[in-house]
């Protein structure tokens, strides 16, 4: 049995698959042209020749149109479709039993058919096959059915044949037609399975450059736009604006310290995280505007047909709302916040490129101003940032050039008013601006890593002025030095601060490094490890702007301090009357004394704002009351001279 339906499926053509439907259609079509003409070539050739040379072969020629007439009507019917393949095989027969009879039934004729039955091959299907083999069958009995009773056609005997001949050479030419179909048949079988294996691989090549296509032109992690896509849709985007005079806004969307949570909960959480916020974005725009990822936690929307401004600020709002939502990644339950910035076609720049730019620009002001919120681009911030750019770009040569030094403020103890110390600040001596503050330009260096290199610096110099001090006699002076976040996290730190002291030979207990509460903060099992060693080194630690963070009692009794700054936010709220502004400035003093800590007042400017520190018993304080910060020789001269009045 199993045999037996082994055979019958080698007998059977393999069926069309779906994706090899098209191009099994359009061969059905070009082989119907075909036929029609090789038809009306042989109707011209075959039938038109012989009845012009035998006059008494008319109907050959007349027959032979009809035929091939009939088959150009069921073309314009049935084009491409099973009806048509078989009228073909039917005509193509029919034409040749024609030209058979016309020559008198010779039997070289009978390759005629053969011939026939191999042209309608190019249909690669049975049905017109066998179609043709049906009708030369039938003719071949029917004809010898009246040659057997000498009937005559068109005034012509009926003959299949040169020589009369019986049924049994009729059977014998069906066999051979019906061989000849089974060949033929066979043939066709390995043209479909040959067609259908060149679709297959067609099929697996298309998608496998549907899929290289996509890749090319997608993010792998979260399936959304490249940066490739994003400029060819810029393009489109850009040249459909400028000819229907419309706007478009490109949103440049940064995750708010998505590092954090890459270094801690590990990158594949950061990923699945990705693949959410990919799928948030793309379901807050229209259909018509753009979202691409184009590299780590960076995004661009493209708002398309823009109306106003209303309109953006509403869409991210929006944005900004969705993302302050929770997300569940896996077990875990996070708070994210995005930073978003803003440029307009054609208002901001009619160029794609500025305008990513301005909209990356507008997207670090966003940053720089809290996070968790959007920015526009505007001209005044252009202006800003091509001044932070130039300060960037020389910052490295002002170190080459030695245009960096330190002032130093005094520090005073309230009882006494001696000056036990100072805070080194550094200045910028620029060539052509003069004297240039921290403020300008320390933000900078901490957004480039330049801040690494200044801030090593600082430290050395600050410890080879303690070690000039100690040779002119003030061995006993303290002076500090502040800490970047950047610099704090780095781990040579410890190492920079204790080969300074050995480099210098100075005692590590007259240098003091100022750290601010927001730092110290961060990553407290790292921050009390960095402390520790520090401390351990001899080296006093202070808390710089106290108060303007968020610690607490707890926290303040784990961190190995030495002193509190107070921020001179606090200094400025004492009034001349007494009133309520004071109470945060006295709970940090007396906060201060009951853990055993040095506390330092800065800002102070005026006497009665010394005089009620010293009555809330604060030990020390800075600020213009007593100088500004000045010049290592200034500074030098105010120790000689408080000293000799003390």
């Amino acid at each position: 049995m199993k045999r037996w339906q082994n055979l019958m499926e080698r007998l059977m053509l393999p069926s069309i698959p779906e994706y090899a439907q098209k191009s099994f259609n359009e061969s059905y079509l070009r082989a119907d042209r075909v036929i029609l003409v090789l038809m009306l070539l042989q109707w011209l050739t075959a039938t038109l020749i012989t009845s012009l040379a035998y006059d008494t072969y008319g109907y050959g020629f007349v027959a032979g149109g009809l035929i091939t007439l009939t088959l150009f009507g069921a073309y314009r019917l049935f084009a491409g479709t099973k009806m048509m393949r078989v009228l073909a095989g039917i005509a193509m027969m029919l034409f040749s039993l024609v030209f058979i009879q016309q020559h008198l039934g010779r039997i070289e004729m009978h390759f005629h058919v053969f011939i026939a039955l191999a042209i309608l091959s190019l249909y690669k299907e049975l049905a017109p096959l066998l179609a043709a083999a049906a009708t030369t069958i039938i003719h071949h009995v029917l004809f010898n059915y009246l040659q057997l009773y000498e009937v005559s056609l068109f005034g012509m005997p009926v003959m299949i044949f040169n020589y009369g001949c019986g049924f049994d050479i009729v059977v014998l030419h069906a066999i051979f037609v019906l061989v000849e179909t089974a060949v033929i048949g066979y043939i066709i079988r390995l043209q479909m399975e040959y067609a259908i294996e060149l679709n297959r691989s067609e099929k697996k090549i298309l998608g496998l450059n549907e899929v290289l296509s996509h890749s090319a032109t997608h993010d792998t992690l979260t399936g959304l736009p490249n940066r490739d896509y994003l400029h060819a849709k810029l393009d489109w985007t850009l040249s459909h604006a400028k000819r229907y005079r419309q706007k478009f806004a490109l949103l440049f969307l940064d995750l708010d310290h998505f590092k954090n949570i890459n270094d801690t909960l590990g990158h594949d959480v950061g990923d699945a995280l990705l693949i959410q916020v990919a799928s948030r974005l793309q379901a807050l725009i229209r259909e018509n505007d753009i979202v691409a990822r184009i590299g780590g936690d960076e995004f661009i929307i493209v708002i398309t047909d823009l109306h106003g401004i209303q309109t953006l600020e509403a869409v991210m709002q929006k944005i900004l709302e969705a993302f302050r939502q929770e997300w569940r990644v896996e077990v875990h339950s996070l708070r994210l916040s995005i930073s978003i910035g803003s440029a307009i076609y054609p208002d901001d720049a009619r160029n794609l490129g500025e305008l990513m730019k301005f909209a990356d620009i507008a997207m670090y002001r966003a940053k720089a101003q809290g996070r968790d919120q959007f920015c526009f681009f505007t001209t005044s911030l252009n202006a800003q940032i091509h001044h932070e750019m130039e300060i960037a770009n020389t910052m490295h040569k002002a170190m080459e050039d030695r245009e960096f030094v330190l002032h130093f403020q005094p520090k005073v103890a309230l009882r006494s008013g001696v000056i036990i110390g100072g805070e080194a600040l550094i200045r910028w001596n620029h060539p052509q601006r003069g004297v240039i503050y921290p403020g300008e330009f320390i933000r900078i260096a901490e957004n480039t890593g330049f801040i690494l290199i200044l801030g090593a610096w600082v430290i050395d110099e600050t410890v080879a002025a303690l070690g000039r001090l100690a040779a002119l006699g003030y061995e006993d002076i303290h002076i500090s030095c502040n800490i970047s976040m950047r610099q704090f996290r780095h781990k040579h730190l410890v190492v920079q601060i204790e080969e300074a002291l050995k480099r210098y030979r100075v005692r590590p207990q007259t240098l003091a490094i100022e750290i601010t509460e927001s730092v110290m903060m961060e990553q407290m099992e790292v921050t009390l490890e960095l402390l520790r060693r520090i401390k351990s080194s001899g080296v006093h630690v202070c808390m710089d702007d106290f108060g303007t963070g968020y610690s607490s009692l707890s926290y303040l009794r784990q961190l190995p301090i030495d002193s509190l700054k107070i921020d001179k936010s606090f200094v400025d709220d004492i009034k001349e009357t007494g009133d309520n502004s004071r109470l945060l400035l006295n709970t940090i003093l007396v906060m201060g004394r009951t853990l055993g800590l040095h506390v330092v007042a800065e800002g102070v400017e005026r006497e009665a704002q010394r005089a009620y520190l010293e009555a809330m018993e604060c030990d020390y304080y800075q600020g213009f009351l007593c100088s500004r910060a000045v010049a290592e020789s200034e500074f030098t001269a105010l120790l000689a001279a408080n000293r000799s009045i003390s």
